[in-house]
């Protein structure tokens, strides 16, 4: 077996790592509340300044795009990350520990765009796909970064060291990355500071949207409808997301292989309304059966949905890939508090019956997936995201 070149480890090194960083906050979130003394409405706030930073950073990586490159902003924006992190277990009071994390959901949101810019062109170099496996490996990075917090956790290791040793190695590891993958030229034939094209991306802006509001809705209102809705036990309820991330995981593994062979908005078409429906059918079995096999439909049918619009945004340039991850965002800020809305005026039911409808949207707008990509690189690359083979 052929190993991987050294761009692409370089990449699964990238995404594995975002991964790691992400599932620190959630692991270790008793202490941050003991730490600061947060009840559950302030540490919603943190949770929600974390994202916040997410949508506001659009501007700052475009702006980084466009002068420095994908590839710089990698190490940069990674080191930056790293301090910031090993910095926020010494911030003072609530107000700190916002800014902080405000500060950091805007790096991570920057080399979250930068990796993913890397891995379209990466796509359009090798003319085959990976964004599926890459987006992959992020999941794999944070499950097992989960395991070792709860672990690290358990012995006892204080926060403020726990952050600091993964801060550093995030920063190495984004350094490492970013040295290991082809340079780009600052200015106009940088791919990352192609200007967005006129009328290509609003498609993609809404696919993304309506993503972030499905994907961030099952995950914060699962283990709730099971367990106040459905009766359930929290070990049970407790479950959802394990069954909801657990088929991701192995769904973006098969992502690049599907939509070679059916093409991406048959896949995506076909994957929101498989999602829609299972939805549906959890609300009308109202069991904890119906619920866990919604959830397994749900992660498979959404698994392929987040590479192929990063992939289609990355082949219209950096700027236009930083946009539509802000929409993605977006969509993910927006969404938990007005699902929350719905839940408190009709039911938790109706919440679903609300995401089932948002998966409708995403099946009618696959059909933007079949606009060519108009990247600088278009002409030594396939025209449309059909086009790319699955391997060499």
């Amino acid at each position: 077996m052929r190993l991987p070149s050294l761009s692409l480890r370089a990449l699964i090194t990238g995404f594995a790592s975002m991964g790691v960083v992400g599932s620190v906050l959630m692991t270790r979130q008793p202490e941050f509340q003991s730490l600061w003394s947060l009840d559950a409405a302030e540490w919603g706030w943190v949770l929600f300044a974390v994202g916040f930073g997410g949508v506001m950073s659009f501007p700052v990586n475009r702006w980084f795009l466009a002068r420095i490159g994908s590839r710089a902003m990698i190490g940069r924006f990674g080191i930056a990350g790293g301090l910031v992190m090993a910095l926020i277990p010494w911030l003072p009071g609530l107000h700190g520990l916002l800014a902080g994390m405000f500060l950091q959901g805007m790096i991570y949101n920057g080399v979250s765009v930068a990796v993913n810019q890397q891995a379209a062109e990466w796509e359009l170099r090798e003319k085959t796909r990976m964004m599926g496996r890459l987006h992959a490996t992020f999941y794999v990075g944070s499950m097992l970064s989960a395991f070792v917090s709860g672990a690290l956790a358990a012995s006892g290791l204080p926060l403020w060291m726990h952050m600091t040793v993964v801060g550093a190695l995030a920063a190495i590891l984004h350094v490492w990355v970013a040295r290991r993958l082809p340079p780009e030229t600052p200015g106009v034939e940088n791919p990352s500071s192609t200007p967005i094209p006129a009328g290509a991306w609003q498609g993609l802006a809404v696919l993304a949207g309506c993503h972030g509001i499905v994907e961030s809705g099952i995950m914060g209102w699962s283990a709730i409808y099971l367990h106040q809705g459905l009766q359930a036990s929290e070990s049970v309820a407790g479950m959802a997301l394990a069954v909801f991330a657990g088929t991701m995981a192995v769904g973006r593994f098969l992502t690049d292989a599907v939509v070679t062979r059916f093409g991406p908005v048959a896949v995506i078409g076909a994957g929101s309304l498989l999602c829609g429906v299972g939805l549906l059918l959890a609300v009308l079995g109202a069991t904890a059966g119906a619920m866990f096999a919604a959830l397994a439909a749900c992660g498979l049918g959404l698994a392929a949905v987040a590479p192929v619009f990063f992939s289609a945004a990355g082949r219209l340039g950096g700027q236009t890939l930083a946009l539509i991850a802000s929409f993605n965002a977006i969509g993910g800020l927006i969404g938990p508090p007005v699902l929350g809305q719905v839940a408190k005026m009709w039911s938790l039911a109706t919440v679903f019956g609300v995401l089932a409808a948002m998966c409708v949207v995403m099946a009618w707008n696959a059909r933007v997936l079949r606009q060519p990509a108009a990247s600088s690189q278009a002409a030594a690359a396939p025209a449309t995201d059909a086009a790319l083979p699955c391997s060499k």
